[in-house]
């Protein structure tokens, strides 16, 4: 499906549709393959070593992430947009990604000793002795990191999206494989660390080798392009810093309120809910530097209507999905992690609403704002979104636990989605048609009530295929237009003539 996507343009945007069903198809597929072998590491976790050291790793693995955001300011987000818009322009592509390397791994390295220094306070602060030892552990890779989002971002900006996604996949894999190793020899939660770090060092070396003819290292303007590059990018790293806590707010509190037990029990939930952002972000990831193409050469028509296709084929992908794991939320947990997770389910169903519709209308899309030099915006918004969030937790966790995090996890994802698509048709002048999301958000409500009261009447798993196959079809009825069908159809019958 995501292959199709774009291919729908008008005859004058074909070209540039194929472009991006190419793109996005090779970043989906990067996507999926590397959270599912996420998905792997977790449930090794959870089943070998048990809920409380999968909360010890999720707890080290959220703070590693904030700690990368900080150290990265912003730059690897500025370089996608520099590089797609200096192509063609030798010398400014070298100066925008030599000094983004260069500060990249000065901040890496100030970061490095930061985390090391700073590593029994935290694990003092969530009370959780070990995780002084994994932040040690840590604590060498954040210069390989940096570097490497710099060289992930030129990919992305040249749209190199094949050399992207196989550098993507061969790093998720080098990670699964080294803790797989390392965990069936004893390492425990050490080996999920130290993977991290040899992965990390090993693909320096490989984007380096990938990306040597794209760009010249040079010293040139070094000062001048890096002020360029922190004034956008700190608008970013705001907006991303933002966005950072509050989708991980739910774990730092409940470590912080509650144990490291309770995170490996909502781990499991967010780890699949997670699934659901895999479409949406593959999207986005082409979309923010095209995004960014479509406005300086004023092609309003051309980007409404891929923002347009965007949504629509992110809700084909993600609403009745969401639908079906929702209704078997408790089987499917306990399946995958063991009998002790089925307190995973309730937290899984209610971040299934936020994130689906999150997914949709806002991740989708979440690069538009930056796209056409508006980062401030995203920043406004993750901001309100944010400060829900933080207290909604400080109210909600010690009340509810684990699902009050997924609570408010959930509405301040709603929050953000509603802020967002208002400020995005806005500023982009655009007019979108959003009557058949409401359609369809209205029909999965309607279509979970129905469930939940009759599994007192009907065999659950009966009942809720019937409504799942009614759904899926009313929901393709209503997303796909006549010219999606009909691209659909030529794409297969070409697919079987080859």
């Amino acid at each position: 499906m995501v292959s199709l996507l774009y291919r729908a343009f008008q005859n004058s945007h074909m070209q540039e549709a194929k472009k991006f069903a190419l793109d996005v198809s090779h970043t989906f597929i990067a996507s999926i393959i590397n959270m599912l072998l996420v998905f792997v590491i977790s449930i090794i976790l959870a089943r070998h070593l048990g809920a409380y050291d999968l909360g010890v790793y999720r707890l080290t693995y959220t703070f590693y992430g904030v700690a990368t955001m900080v150290g990265a300011l912003g730059i690897a987000v500025a370089v996608i947009k520099f590089v797609a818009e200096y192509k063609d322009d030798e010398v400014n592509l070298n100066k925008i990604v030599s000094s983004a390397i260069i500060t990249s791994l000065i901040a890496g390295v100030i970061m490095s000793l930061i985390i090391y220094l700073l590593s029994q306070t935290v694990a003092d602060l969530f009370r959780t002795p070990e995780m002084k030892s994994q932040l040690m552990l840590l604590s060498p890779v954040f210069p390989f990191i940096l570097v490497n989002s710099i060289l992930y971002g030129t990919l992305n900006g040249l749209r190199k999206m094949k050399r992207y996604a196989i550098a993507l996949i061969l790093q998720q894999v080098l990670m699964t494989v080294s803790t797989v190793i390392l965990i069936y020899r004893d390492f425990g939660v050490s080996g999920a660390i130290i993977s991290i770090v040899i992965s990390s060092i090993v693909m320096s070396a490989y984007l380096i080798y990938s990306c040597r003819g794209y760009f010249h290292l040079i010293l040139d303007g070094y000062l001048e392009t890096t002020k360029k590059l922190l004034t956008f990018g700190s608008q970013m790293f705001g907006a991303n810093l933002i966005n950072m806590i509050n989708l991980q707010a739910d774990v730092a509190f409940l470590g912080y309120f509650l144990t490291a037990t309770n995170v490996g029990y909502y781990s499991a939930a967010t780890g699949l809910s997670k699934f659901f952002l895999v479409v949406p972000q593959a999207i986005q990831t082409v979309s923010y530097p095209a995004t960014s193409e479509y406005w300086t050469q004023k092609d309003i028509p051309g980007l409404q209507k891929m923002l347009d296709k965007s949504l629509r084929y992110s809700a084909l992908a993600l609403m009745p999905a969401g639908l079906a794991i929702g209704f078997f939320a408790e089987d499917i947990v306990s399946r995958i992690y063991g009998q002790g997770f089925q307190q995973s389910a309730l937290p899984l169903q209610i971040l299934l609403l936020g994130t689906v519709v999150f997914g949709v209308a806002c991740t989708s899309i979440g690069g538009s704002l930056a796209g056409i030099n508006r980062p401030d915006l995203s920043l406004k918004a993750a901001g309100i979104s944010a400060g829900a969030n933080v207290i909604l937790n400080i109210v909600l966790i010690p009340k509810f636990g684990i699902a009050g995090a997924a609570i408010a996890t959930c509405t301040s994802l709603i929050l953000m989605t509603l802020i967002f698509g208002l400020m995005t048709i806005r500023t982009l002048s655009i007019k979108m048609d959003i009557r058949w999301l409401a359609v369809v958000i209205i029909a999965a409500l309607l279509g979970s009530l129905t469930f939940i009261v009759g599994i007192q009447f009907f065999n659950q798993y009966l009942l809720g295929f019937v409504i799942l196959i009614i759904y899926t079809v009313l929901v393709f009825g209503i997303i796909l237009k006549k010219e999606d069908i009909n691209l659909l159809i030529s794409t297969i019958c070409s697919s079987r003539k080859r």
